[in-house]
């Protein structure tokens, strides 16, 4: 398994401090949101994502193995009409243009505001969601990336794809080599799943978000050591070659945010390297 960490965990002003860390304990991923390097419209200039890149890579020599928040300030709704979905459908095209622009080959898909179901029960409205992942999967296919699935609990205020189970049953319902599983551990600790959820399907699994709910600073206690000790004896067991990445908020005011993560960069390590 690789190691990487998610950029939203801290501030454009800290990045140098933070990739010093990254390489102090042998991160060789940036996770990252696709705002944080550009503020507006982010994938609408390829050739200057392009240029960024190379010149990142040339700077920073870090892979960037995934991308998240890429339905970031959209309004619209999933499961609300088909000009709306249609929106949606060509503004994913585009992020999965510029994920393949930057050699990023994964794309998390969260977005739990924009997924909410009117009728959970609703096989009509199940099936246009299945449809347009499938979809979506072809195109991600196509490019050489891959769209993961990220089970998001009721807690962030949606109702579809709350578990790590209903994940993969939509996963392999869609069957699409360019749509698979973000597994978010934040997800599974909120919504008390084991591990065992995961067997028979490892080989789903495209990139796994170490995590808290609410991305809270990860906690490192006897019980979360204990649990991510066993899901990462499973990955290695299953032949997980991807990245493990940290994902967490930025750390409240008067807290050290470097010192905060030069602790979990160590953890990470630890637990998952």
């Amino acid at each position: 398994m690789r190691l990487s960490i998610s950029n939203i965990a801290w501030t454009a002003a800290e990045d140098a401090q933070v990739y010093a860390l990254m390489r102090k304990y042998g991160y060789t991923g940036l996770e990252f949101a696709p705002t944080r390097f550009f503020e507006t419209a982010p994938y609408e200039n390829l050739d200057a994502a392009r240029a960024w890149r190379q010149a990142f890579a040339s700077a920073e020599g870090f892979d960037m193995p995934s991308m998240q928040s890429i339905w970031f300030g959209r309004t619209e709704k999933l499961f609300a009409d088909e000009a709306q979905r249609q929106t949606l459908f060509a503004y994913t095209k585009k992020a999965v243009d510029f994920a393949s622009a930057v050699q990023c080959a994964h794309l998390v898909f969260g977005s739990p505001k924009n997924r909410v179901i009117p009728d959970p029960a609703d096989r009509v409205l199940w099936q246009q969601g299945t449809d347009f992942f499938r979809q979506l999967g072809s195109y991600a296919a196509s490019r050489q990336t891959v769209l993961g699935m990220e089970a998001n609990p009721a807690i962030y205020q949606t109702n579809y794809i709350n578990t790590t189970k209903e994940a993969i049953q939509l996963i392999r319902e869609v069957a699409s080599e360019g749509f698979r599983l973000n597994l978010d551990i934040g997800t599974m600790l909120e919504n008390k799943e084991r591990v065992e959820v995961l067997e028979g399907s490892a080989a789903l699994i495209s990139h796994v978000h170490l995590s808290e709910p609410f991305l809270k600073p990860i906690v490192t206690s006897a019980d979360r050591r204990g649990f991510h000790q066993e899901l990462a004896a499973f990955l290695r067991e299953q032949g997980y070659q991807g990245y493990v990445s940290v994902e967490m908020g930025k750390s409240e005011d008067g807290v050290d945010r470097l010192a905060l993560l030069d602790e979990i960069l160590a953890y990470g390590r630890e637990m998952f390297a």
